[in-house]
Order: structure tokens, then sequence, then C-alpha cells
């Protein structure tokens, strides 16, 4: 398919102008502590075993050198990932290439993995935390060194969004894909033009004029730090006083919401079962492909960003296949495939040239495309010493 390039050359604009915002960023953080874990020579998987044979068919029929040392995979993958943010087709022609089947499950928190992981014995080879949750798990000690000569194609990230805050050099993640929290709505409901302030989902009047049609992020971090970024404060604040603002806020908009969710709003705003979402801007994409009168806006106050990473878990039973399914992932084509589907940005620079016209436009009509001017309101949310504060508040609205 043509591509428009136009558009793309908007996209590759759009990342580099992201550069010096990220670089600041990182300027601001804090050495992590290190750990390392001993590489299995051998890697030892549940699943009915698969012939050693069949996996060194499987690779020299894909005629591509993705799928690593074939002796050393394991026969299963356990990939612990966000809802809608695989494309199962990439799950189906690694298992076709490398004769690896990857058995995906989902969680809808960062906070709900976390306590998954840190349980022990999770069983899982991969998982995708945000960027703040992989300072967190390295705290922890919930993070395996990623060892990047298996990785090859971790040549093809785009500098800018690598070196984070959150992990410097790398040891413990790898970008998958990167986007931004605002509002979607549906363009129906709002005749006058797109709701540009948090206001219409935290002002009680405003918010209880769609009441029913509306949902919230079910997340604490995202969620209480709009609020904050409402009132003036950081997405990062912990002062208590502030605190207890965001929560009279949410106690008072919460009898006019249809929801709290993470997993299913996309299909709600599509099927015009709510009118107006607090969204990650590729979850709005998702609704906008299933019905063009939903469209994304970042704002007046700002909005957050991120970006979510694979990491290998401490006690990952198939260390090795995690580091080749990272390799495959980074692949410039297998980027472009999972970008057409999620809909997200990706950090994969060689990827560019296999995003569908379509992607861009989807994304350019429906707002989700930055602009210069949105960037300056954009914030990272980071963890600190007194974050358990974010915890307490949620606890607090949710029990009312």
């Amino acid at each position: 398919m043509k591509k428009q390039t136009i558009y793309q050359a908007k996209m590759w604009f759009m990342l580099m102008g992201l550069t010096l915002a990220l670089m600041l960023a990182a300027c601001d953080s804090n050495p992590l502590a290190e750990q390392t874990k001993e590489e299995p020579a051998k890697e030892e998987s549940a699943a009915e075993p698969v012939p050693e044979e069949s996996k060194e068919e499987a690779a020299e029929a894909s005629g591509s050198n993705l799928c690593g040392d074939s002796s050393k995979l394991a026969d299963t993958l356990n990939f612990f990932n966000w809802g809608d943010y695989m494309d199962e087709e990439i799950m189906t022609q690694f298992e076709a290439e490398c004769g690896v089947k990857v058995v995906q499950d989902i969680f809808s928190s960062n906070e709900d993995m976390i306590a998954k992981v840190q349980a022990g014995n999770s069983g899982y080879d991969l998982v995708v935390p945000s960027d703040y949750t992989v300072a967190v798990m390295v705290k922890g000690g919930l993070l395996a060194e990623i060892d990047q000569s298996n990785i090859p194609n971790i040549s093809n990230l785009n500098p800018a969004l690598m070196g984070l805050y959150y992990d410097p050099d790398n040891k413990y993640s790898l970008p998958y894909q990167w986007g931004t929290t605002g509002i979607a709505y549906n363009v129906t409901a709002f005749p006058d033009g797109p709701p540009d302030s948090w206001a219409v989902l935290f002002d009680p009047e405003q918010v209880c004029q769609n009441s029913g049609f509306v949902s919230m992020l079910d997340d604490e971090r995202e969620t209480i730090g709009a609020v904050l970024n409402y009132l003036g404060y950081s997405y990062n604040d912990t002062d208590p006083a502030h605190h207890e603002e965001a929560k009279q806020i949410l106690l008072a908009q919460k009898d006019c919401l249809a929801s709290y969710d993470s997993d299913n709003y996309n299909q709600a705003l599509a099927g015009e079962e709510i009118v107006l979402a607090h969204a990650w801007s590729g979850g709005a994409a998702l609704g906008r492909d299933e019905n063009e009168n939903i469209a994304f806006v970042i704002p007046k106050e700002g909005g957050a960003i991120w970006q979510e990473n694979l990491a290998i878990p401490v006690d990952a039973p198939n260390k090795y296949t995690a580091e080749v399914f990272i390799n495959y992932m980074l692949d410039p084509e297998i980027g472009g495939q999972l970008s057409n589907y999620t809909y997200y940005f990706t950090p994969n620079q060689a990827s560019e040239e296999f995003l569908d016209e379509y992607y861009f436009e989807l994304l350019k009509t429906g707002g989700m495309l930055l602009e210069d001017s949105d960037y300056e309101r954009l914030e990272w949310i980071q963890h600190g010493d007194n974050s358990i504060i974010f915890s307490d508040t949620w606890t607090a609205v949710k029990a009312q």
C-alpha cells in the first residue's frame, strides 16, 4: 500500500520533537539499583515438549535469524500483557517461525501485574510494565537484567526513547509502545466543539450532563493524576491536602459515571454506550476504528505521556526465549504490524515504512497525533518515596 509521505514526515518530526522532553526527564532521575540473574544453559517448560528437530525445521523454513539458538528455546512463552495490546497473528507467526507457542494472559493495571509477579512463581516469562512501574519493579528486585547480545534488533529503536528516567541504561526493559492520556468523546454529543478541559470530567455540573455515559480509567495513578492536573498540580503530587481535594472531586463525580474501565472503554465508545471517556490515545483510536464519531483531545491543562516496555521477571522460567521474542518484536516489519493493530506510537524507527496509510489517517483525523504545543503540557508519571498516597486515596474513593 502506498504510504502518505506527509503523514510519515509528521510522525518523524513528532518523535524527534519529543527528544528534548525525554532528555530533561532523564536528567531528573535517580540511579536505579542493579541486580543480575544467571541465565540457565537450557530452559525448561511444563508444556508438552516440541521435538528439537521441529524447532530447527521451523527456524530454517522462516529464512530469518529471528529465532536465535533453537536448542535453547522453550516450548512455550508465557506473556503477561495489557488488553488489546498484541496482534494475535504475531504470536501465531512466532510459533510458526520459531516453534514456540506464546500464551498470553491479560492484566488491567500496573498494580495488578506487580502483585502477581511479586507473589513469586508467576510462571511469566515476559511482562509489559509502564515506565514508572519499571523503576518500582527494579527497586523491588522483580526484574532480571536483559542480555542485549541476544537482541540485535535493539539498534532499530529510536534513541530518543531509550535511556529514560526509569531505566537509564535499559538494563531491565526495552520500549514496546508509547502514547498519551487524555479525553475521548463522541463528536455528536459535543456539537459546539471538542471538550478542551478536564472540567468536562471533573466539574460536577458538566460531567453530570452526560450522567451514566461517562467512564474513567480504572487506574490509580492515571485517574488521581488527572484530577491533580485539573487542579493545577503535578500528576505526581503527594501533598495530603491536594489528595484530599482530588478525593472529594472523584467522590462528587462518582454517581454520574457509567464505570471505571481500563479494558473495554474503546468498545463502549464505539457502541455509543458512553459518549465521554478518560482514555489512552490508542484505545480512543480503536474506538474510532469502529465508529468515526469518536475523537481524542489532550486537555488544555495537560495530560500524561507514557511508554510501555518489555521486561523479564527475575524468576522467569524461560529467560532466553523471552529475549528472542523481544528481538522478534523489534524486527521492523513486526514492529509496524504491532502498531497497525494497537494504533499506538512505535518506538521502532525502522518500522515507520511498514505503518499503513490507514494508521496515519485514523490518528490524524481522530486527534491522536500530537501538535508541537502538546509536548509542553504532557507529564511523565513517576514513582517517589511518598507515592503510596495514591493507593490510599484510590482505596478511599473506591470504597465509597
